[in-house]
């Protein structure tokens, strides 16, 4: 896998210039990961600066498109160009204010920010590494993200450890109340938001 330095950026060689790699993105418009590592979807531009590959496959075929520091430079992008922004399990290792403000500015007024993270209140979410702990009442309650986005859709995944509970438990206790208010029972969680035309 090959870099080459353009400006403030590092693009991967299979890609001549930013030029190029924007006009590849299709119909749906431009739509980042930041923090792909390794693991970037089809039709997305994968940004990240592989600081944790030591923990993933590297495969060549799917490396981040841009290599950069997502918490301090700005994205290489215009404002109001972007038609999502999603991540995977990265915005706990991220200077997270610093994500949410340039993935606002890029966006257009409408455009997603998707993301998920592991829950605060499980295994997953005490993992050494992670710079802050998340829950919904976090992305709800914090005023930068309220004022630049309106969350759509919430999405919990309950940990191995909830499902191997015996159906009487699970039926006596809900799943909302438990990922509330026991540790473990959610593993992690999606929240699906649209950028505000004006921040609040």
């Amino acid at each position: 896998m090959q870099y080459a330095q353009q400006k403030d950026l590092t693009l991967n060689t299979r890609w001549a210039s930013m030029e190029q790699l924007t006009k590849a993105q299709g119909e749906d418009g431009i739509r980042l990961d930041l923090g792909c590592g390794y693991y970037k979807p089809p039709g997305y531009i994968g940004i990240d600066n592989l600081v944790g590959e030591g923990a993933q496959i590297a495969n060549a075929d799917n490396a981040p498109d841009i290599l950069m520091d997502l918490d301090r430079g700005p994205l290489p992008f215009a404002d109001n160009s972007v038609a999502e922004v999603r991540s995977s399990h990265f915005l706990e290792h991220s200077n997270l204010d610093h994500v949410i403000n340039e993935s606002w500015r890029v966006l257009i007024p409408g455009g997603r920010f998707v993301f998920t993270v592991p829950y605060a209140n499980s295994a997953e979410g005490l993992y050494p590494g992670h710079h802050i702990f998340l829950t919904e009442r976090w992305f709800y309650e914090n005023l930068n993200f309220q004022r630049k986005f309106t969350i759509v859709h919430e999405h919990y995944d309950p940990s191995v450890a909830w499902k191997r509970l015996p159906m009487l438990v699970r039926m006596l206790i809900p799943f909302g109340f438990a990922r509330t208010f026991l540790f473990n029972a959610c593993w992690q969680m999606k929240i699906e938001s649209v950028k505000k035309k004006e921040p609040g």
